[in-house]
């Protein structure tokens, strides 16, 4: 039987790395190109050889376009969502095709490695939610032929955090600091937990020092870079106890720390890396064990919605609260839908309940203009939909109850900012 694999891939606008759960050494391996064993970093461009028809990806593409006529197609991940056409000796894509299936072409670079492989579950982290990107990422599941609910989206800070809590525990026994310099710049992430209260907490707070720690801004000036970011990390390490430091980027691969290194080194232990995120993302893949940090702790980030929305049970005696939407995670990756049966009333009590404190926040919608059923006949379907972590909606709509009673097509949109 074919090996099916558990993948995390980093996708980002100039590369893509893929990470796969090695299921004897119990955590994820990053894959190396075939004809390059240096680097995990497969370029996020395609090639069109003319003289056999073949199209290359990644490091072979590179290697392809100096050997053989053909054409190079870049700036798939910048233009994903566009339906602009490009002309391939005679046969017209959109930048939206070729951006997928680059996409393809990486994952099926590692499969082809193991005769049959597939695809059981895939992360696909970016650095930041876009809505194009998504919505193009969703339908990817297709190519592969595997469910929907095989493929997830998540963001750079997201696999941030499954590297980090799947790492020995000392080194997120006080803060951990997090630096990520690429080539828009260097952010800053601290992530703190605090212990002794119910539930327990990981909050994250992010600092952007794009404009004044960039790539542009030292013209290849190592020195006056090390000690730029030797005021930063020293600045940031002062202002609470930090157990371990992780460096990732393409901005740390070169060899320039120094006085910085020492000041980040002091009583704490350091790592760099290009692939946390795709690790991070293999972690999420794979589930069980690893997200036990998400059941253990109460995970707050300028992501996470930090409250559930649900509704009322509409009983006096046993006021119940049926959830629709959960929080505790990325606000595009929640939504919720439930269908109810009212009993001898015009009104759904909608409860937005934080997952921190479970206070309470209560509305009451009225369903105008809905006829007059017997009992338990009016059926509606409830569902929560959000535009970023305070703000969402609940749209009500009416079903009806099969032919007896068949619905009047009304829709009740209630917006909410919590």
């Amino acid at each position: 039987m074919a090996d099916a694999y558990y993948i995390g891939m980093d996708l980002c606008s100039d590369s893509t790395q893929i990470s796969f759960y090695n299921d004897i050494k119990r955590e994820p391996e990053t894959v190396n190109q075939l004809n390059n064993k240096e680097t995990y970093m497969m370029p996020n461009i395609l090639f069109y050889s003319k003289e056999s028809g073949d199209w290359y990806v990644g490091s072979e593409a590179s290697e392809a376009r100096f050997k053989e006529e053909g054409i190079i197609l870049d700036e798939l991940y910048k233009n994903a969502r566009s339906e602009e056409t490009v002309d391939v000796y005679g046969k017209t894509y959109t930048f939206k095709q070729l951006f997928v299936l680059m996409l393809k072409m990486h994952i099926n670079s590692f499969l082809y490695r193991y005769e049959g492989a597939t695809v059981k579950e895939l992360v696909i982290t970016i650095p930041e939610y876009n809505k194009d990107l998504f919505k193009v990422l969703l339908g990817f599941h297709k190519e592969l032929g595997i469910g929907e609910e095989h493929v997830r989206i998540t963001s750079h800070l997201d696999s941030g955090l499954y590297y980090i809590f799947n790492q020995s525990q000392e080194l997120w026994i006080n803060s951990v600091a997090l630096f990520d310099y690429n080539a828009d710049g260097l952010h800053y992430y601290r992530i703190d937990i605090t212990r002794g209260k119910s539930p327990e907490v990981i909050s994250v707070t992010h600092e952007d020092y794009s404009a004044q720690f960039n790539m542009a801004l030292f013209g290849g000036d190592n020195i006056l870079m090390d000690a730029t970011f030797s005021k930063i990390a020293e600045q940031e390490m002062k202002k609470t106890y930090i157990s371990s430091v992780f460096l990732t980027g393409l901005g740390f691969s070169e060899k320039w720390m120094n006085k910085s290194r020492n000041i980040l080194c002091q009583g704490r232990r350091v790592f760099a890396g290009q692939n946390i995120y795709t690790k991070g993302a293999c972690y999420k893949a794979v589930g069980g064990e690893y997200e036990e940090f998400y059941r253990r702790f109460f995970v707050e980030t300028k992501e996470n919605v930090i409250y559930d929305v649900g509704i009322s049970s509409g009983e006096e005696e046993e006021d119940k609260f049926i959830p629709i939407a959960l929080g505790g995670r990325q606000w595009y990756n929640i939504h919720g839908k439930i269908n109810i049966i009212l009993d001898d009333t015009d009104k759904i009590t909608i409860i937005y309940r934080s997952r921190k404190t479970e206070q309470e926040i209560r509305e009451v919608v009225k369903l105008h203009g809905i006829p007059k059923r017997p009992n338990k006949t009016s059926k509606f379907s409830v569902e929560v939909e959000f535009e970023d972590p305070r703000r969402g909606a609940v749209v009500i709509k009416d079903v009806g109850f099969g032919k007896l009673f068949p619905t009047t097509n009304k829709i009740y949109r209630k917006e909410f900012e919590v």
